[in-house]
């Protein structure tokens, strides 16, 4: 009995070992909305935004995102996707979300849907949140995920790089 006790303990450890590092990027875009302003006061927009982004492992590079907004009254939803191209030209694909009560700040959701970096199949599929905060044109944002050891190791590698 006190083996079986021993293993489970071991394997839940085990478990939230699985993702106890931090993966942190900071950046910053331009974003270009166009939007439809409805009579009923509703605003559906689409946009596009373009800029670049810093990693806690010395990485760097450049972001794309386009998505669509729509905002009732005081709930604005956003859908958005953007491509991440590092200073190795490894590429990231992710998918945002993000429901608030403002279009100039708050906080969402994001998932890899895919990637070009090396052990892919270590962040494919791995749910991240960020915060996003705008001035005039320009967006301000942090994003953070819980990443294994293993991919921590990927990361510092790319960072290390060039």
């Amino acid at each position: 009995m006190q083996l079986i006790i021993i293993l489970i303990t071991l394997l839940i450890s085990s478990l939230k070992a699985e993702d106890e590092k931090e993966y942190i990027i900071t950046g910053s875009d331009d974003t270009v909305i166009k939007s439809f302003q409805l009579e009923n006061k509703s605003k559906f927009s689409s946009f596009t935004s373009n800029g670049s982004w810093t990693d806690n492992y010395g990485n760097y590079g450049f972001t794309s995102c386009m998505g669509i907004m729509n905002k009732k009254f005081k709930k604005v939803e956003l859908y958005f996707m953007c491509e991440s191209e590092d200073k190795n030209g490894y590429k990231i694909w992710s998918i945002s979300k993000r429901q608030s009560e403002s279009e100039t700040s708050g906080v969402g959701s994001f998932e890899i849907v895919d990637a070009t970096i090396p052990k892919k199949e270590l962040y494919i599929g791995k749910k991240c949140t960020y915060a996003v905060k705008y001035l005039k044109e320009t967006n301000f944002y942090k994003s953070k995920c819980k990443i294994s050891e293993e991919l921590s190791r990927v990361f510092e590698e790319m960072g290390a790089r060039k």
